[in-house]
C-alpha cells in the first residue's frame, strides 16, 4: 500500500511539472470572435496630453497553415485632448447635434475610420505579416502603422523563462524582454521590460497576462517613458481581449 501511495505522489508531482511548461501560441478557430479594448494615455506635461478609449470586435475568419486571417473593426472611440489650454472630446457614442463644435469635427476624422475594415494575417507565433484597411482612410493608416504584436518564442516557456523581441517605427528602436513570472489558473503571467533608442530615448515596463488555451493576452499593461530634446512623455496602455 505505501509504495502504491508514493507512486501516485510520483505520478502527481511529475503530472503538475509538466504543467508548468506550457507553449504559447494562437489558438483560433475559423469563426471566433474577440472584443478587444484599448486605453492609451499620453502625457506631455505642461503641452498637454490625450486620453484615447477604444472598443473593437476581431474575428478570426480563416486559417491557411501557419496563418490566421482577421478582420476588425472599431465599434467606439472615445477621446479627450488638451492642447495649449483648449480641452477637445469626441465620443463616437453621441449624437452629432449633443456635439460641440470641435467634436463635431473630430466627427468628421473619425467615421471613416468606424467604418473601416482592418484585415490582419498573423501567425501562430503571434507575429504581423500583413495589414491593409478597406476603405483606406488616413486616420486609419496611422492607427495601423503603430499597432504592434507580442511574438511568441519557439520553445515552451516556464517560471523564469524569457525571450525577447525588438520593433522600429519612426525612428526609434524599441528592445522588450519578456519573464514569465508564475502560470497558474490556466493563464500565463509575464513581466515586460526594455528600452527606446535612436530618434528618442526612454524605458518601457509593464505585464501581460496570457491564456493558455487560446493564446490571447487577456490583459497587456504596458508604460513606455520617453524623452527628447528637453521634453518628455509617458505613454500608458492597457489592452484587454475577450473571447465571446
Amino acid at each position: 500500500m505505501k509504495k502504491i501511495l508514493m507512486l501516485f505522489v510520483v505520478l502527481s508531482t511529475l503530472n503538475i511539472a509538466a504543467q508548468k511548461s506550457v507553449l504559447l501560441r494562437l489558438n483560433y478557430s475559423p469563426g471566433d470572435v474577440f472584443v478587444v479594448t484599448q486605453d492609451v494615455s499620453q502625457d506631455m506635461g505642461a503641452q498637454g496630453g490625450l486620453d484615447i478609449k477604444m472598443s473593437m470586435e476581431m474575428k478570426a475568419s480563416s486559417i491557411l497553415g501557419d496563418t490566421i486571417n482577421t478582420e476588425s473593426q472599431i465599434k467606439k472611440i472615445n477621446m479627450n485632448m488638451l492642447q495649449a489650454g483648449q480641452i477637445m472630446s469626441f465620443d463616437s457614442t453621441m449624437k452629432e447635434e449633443d456635439l460641440d463644435q470641435m467634436g463635431k469635427m473630430m466627427k468628421q476624422q473619425m467615421d471613416p475610420m468606424l467604418k473601416a475594415t482592418i484585415f490582419s494575417k498573423v501567425t501562430h507565433k503571434g507575429e504581423i505579416i500583413d495589414v491593409k484597411v478597406e476603405p483606406v482612410t488616413p486616420a486609419m493608416a496611422q492607427f495601423v502603422n503603430q499597432k504592434q504584436s507580442v511574438k511568441y518564442p519557439e520553445e515552451k516557456v516556464s517560471v523564469g523563462s524569457t525571450w525577447s523581441d525588438e520593433n522600429s517605427m519612426q525612428g526609434a528602436v524599441t528592445k522588450m524582454i519578456f519573464t514569465v513570472t508564475k502560470i497558474e489558473n490556466g493563464k500565463v503571467f509575464v513581466a515586460v521590460t526594455g528600452d527606446v533608442s535612436g530618434a528618442v530615448k526612454g524605458v518601457v515596463k509593464g505585464s501581460l497576462e496570457i491564456d493558455i488555451a487560446t493564446g490571447i493576452q487577456n490583459l497587456a499593461d504596458i508604460e513606455v517613458t520617453m524623452g527628447a530634446e528637453g521634453s518628455k512623455m509617458v505613454v500608458k496602455t492597457k489592452s484587454t481581449i475577450t473571447k465571446l
